[in-house]
C-alpha cells in the first residue's frame, strides 16, 4: 500500500465535513497502514483542517493512594484489598511531569509534545488541546469532573473523530453515562502540596461498541488508507445515547465479571464523598 501523506489524510478529513470544526480525536496510528512521517503527519493533517483539536492525555496517576476506611464508598468499581498499588509510596501529581498512558496511542503521545498544545490539570483524565481556543478547554479542570473539557466542546458544537478505532475508545459516552444518572467512580491522588484529594474518574468502556446500532446514523464515515474514520457531533451523540443507557443499564457491560461495569450499572458509588482535601 502506498504511504499516506498529510495531504491525503487532510483530504479525507475534509470529506467528512470537518474543516473549521472543533474536534476531539481518538486514534490508532497503526490502523492507517504506512504513514510517511508517522504520528506527526496525522497531527499536521488534523491541524490543517480543524479549528481546535482535543486528544486524551490520560495517565491514571491516582491508582496508588488509598484513603482511610471511612472515606471508601461502596459500589465504587474496585476491590480495595487488591486494586490499589501500595508497593511504592505515592507521589504528588504534577501535570507537567506526568506521563501519558501508553494506551492513549502514539498520536496522542506525540501531540502532547507538540508546539501550542495545552494540557488540563486532572490526575486521571487530563485532556490535550490545540487551536485558537485551546486554553478554554485546558484551564480550570476540576478533579471532581473528569469530562468537563468534553462538556465544553459539546456545548461549542464540537465533533468526535475516531481514527481507526471504535466506540470502545469514545470517551464521550462516559458523558452520556453521567447524564443517564450514573455517578462517576472515586479515586484519590496527592496534589502538589502532598494532600490527598478526591478524584472523579470514568468507568469501563470495553462494551461501548454495543451502542453503535443506536447511534450509527449520526456518524459520517470514510476510509483513509486502511483506517476507517468515523465522525459525529458530540451533543447529538450524547443526547442519543443517554436514554439508551438509562433504559438499558446493562447494555454496555463488557462481561459478567467486570466489577466496574457491574457497579456502574447499579448507579455508581454509594455515599457522598468529601470533595475537599482529606487528612494527609
Amino acid at each position: 500500500m502506498e504511504a499516506l501523506g498529510a495531504e491525503r489524510i487532510a483530504s479525507g478529513l475534509s470529506q467528512l465535513g470537518l474543516r473549521g470544526k472543533r474536534v476531539v480525536v481518538h486514534s490508532s496510528l497503526r490502523s492507517f497502514g504506512h504513514v510517511e512521517g508517522g504520528a506527526e503527519t496525522v497531527i499536521s493533517a488534523l491541524q490543517s483542517v480543524c479549528r481546535t483539536v482535543l486528544m486524551p492525555g490520560f495517565q491514571c496517576a491516582a491508582n496508588n493512594v488509598l484513603p482511610p476506611p471511612e472515606q471508601r464508598p461502596q459500589q465504587n468499581g474496585c476491590d480495595y484489598a487488591i486494586h490499589f498499588n501500595l508497593r511504592q509510596p505515592p507521589e504528588p501529581f504534577d501535570v507537567e511531569k506526568a506521563p501519558i498512558h501508553p494506551q492513549m496511542g502514539s498520536i496522542s503521545q506525540t501531540f502532547a509534545r507538540s508546539t501550542g498544545v495545552y494540557r488540563s490539570d486532572h490526575p486521571w483524565h487530563s485532556w490535550l488541546a490545540w487551536g485558537e481556543d485551546a486554553p478554554d478547554y485546558a484551564r480550570d479542570h476540576p478533579w471532581e469532573s473528569a469530562n468537563q473539557p468534553l462538556e465544553r466542546l459539546a456545548a461549542a458544537g464540537g465533533w468526535v473523530v475516531l481514527l481507526g478505532v471504535t466506540l470502545v475508545s469514545c470517551t464521550t459516552i462516559h458523558v452520556a453515562e453521567e447524564r443517564a444518572g450514573r455517578r462517576p467512580f472515586i479515586r484519590w491522588a496527592l496534589d502538589r502540596q502532598g494532600r490527598v484529594r478526591v478524584v472523579r474518574v470514568c468507568g469501563c468502556g470495553k462494551g461501548f461498541d454495543q451502542l453503535y446500532p443506536y447511534c450509527q446514523t449520526l456518524f459520517r464515515e470514510t476510509w483513509i488508507g486502511s483506517a476507517r474514520i468515523l465522525a459525529a457531533p458530540l451533543a447529538e451523540l450524547i443526547e442519543r445515547l443517554t436514554p439508551v443507557i438509562r433504559e438499558h443499564p446493562n447494555i454496555i457491560r463488557c462481561s459478567d465479571t467486570c466489577l466496574r461495569c457491574q457497579d456502574a450499572a447499579l448507579g455508581g458509588p454509594i455515599g457522598k464523598p468529601v470533595l475537599e482535601q482529606l487528612p494527609k
